[in-house]
């Protein structure tokens, strides 16, 4: 709570918009890529693997993408199964 508050505390410029351009409720941000095939939108997840007491997975971080709407989905789709 000390955290929020002092988060809370900062100044925040006049005009500033506080949600950034495809934001989704300030919990994920895409990530789009420029294809000839159009742009491709995803969503990522960061899984941290481990506990403190086993080192060997301390710092293993796993990021993920997910397709963000219908074209990617279909355009990765396509990609495998056409290899």
């Amino acid at each position: 709570m000390a955290l929020l508050e002092e988060l809370r505390a900062y100044p925040v410029p006049e005009g500033a918009d506080l949600q950034l351009e495809g934001e989704h409720l300030g919990i994920a941000m895409p990530f789009q890529l420029r294809t000839p095939g159009g742009v491709l939108s995803f969503i990522s997840t960061i899984t941290i693997f481990g506990t403190p007491v086993d080192v060997t997975l301390q710092e293993l971080a796993l990021e993920t993408f997910f397709p963000a709407d219908e074209l990617t989905r279909q355009a990765l789709q396509s990609l495998a199964t056409s290899a």
